[in-house]
């Protein structure tokens, strides 16, 4: 049996750095240097990555482009692309690290306004 990463020892402690918050939408997967994308779904988002669920395995540190599927509200499809690396998988579950994350002054904020209103939203539930 391998061992547990640190990072996936985090998320079961509950010590994360960044609060997370639930977001039903698909996300597509795109290998950086290669042509292979996988299909699957988000369990979390917080401002640092994100929590997939996702049948392929990745490789640890693997670059990525995870594209969020949303729907706005008069029901169009809206695309957004973030750069990301895999920082830990388990089965079928991965965790992707945004790189740069949405953070304040962040170049990430722009690519992903629909996101960030999401997380703005539940930011401001707490």
């Amino acid at each position: 049996m391998e061992p547990i990463p640190e990072s996936v020892m985090t998320v079961v402690g509950e010590r994360r750095r960044m609060p997370r918050y639930h977001l039903l939408t698909r996300v597509d997967i795109l290998v950086a240097g290669s042509g292979d994308a996988y299909w699957g779904s988000m369990r979390n988002l917080s401002r640092s990555g994100v929590a997939v669920t996702v049948r392929q395995h990745l490789r640890p540190h693997q670059r990525v482009t995870v594209r969020f599927h949303h729907q706005s509200l008069d029901g169009r499809e809206v695309v957004e692309d973030l750069a990301a690396a895999e920082i830990w998988q388990c089965g079928d579950n991965a965790g992707l690290e945004f790189d740069p994350p949405l953070t304040a002054d962040s170049p990430a904020l722009q690519k992903a306004r629909y996101l960030v209103a999401h997380l703005v939203e539940k930011e401001a539930e707490r």
